[in-house]
């Protein structure tokens, strides 16, 4: 299970650097971006947390 997690969050991260890539946005849309995307790798990295106690 965890394996087949961190192999869908490596498939989220490609596919945001993609995005960003191919699309233009303002220093402000990425910095929005760039937060969220920090907030679900921490709520993912305290739920992997949780599972080994």
């Amino acid at each position: 299970m965890a394996h087949e997690e961190r192999r869908n969050m490596s498939k989220s991260t490609d596919a945001s650097v993609d995005n960003c890539n191919t699309e233009k946005k303002s220093a402000q849309e990425q910095l929005i971006d760039a937060n969220h995307e920090i907030e679900e790798l921490r709520l993912q990295i305290a739920w992997l947390e949780r599972s080994y106690e």
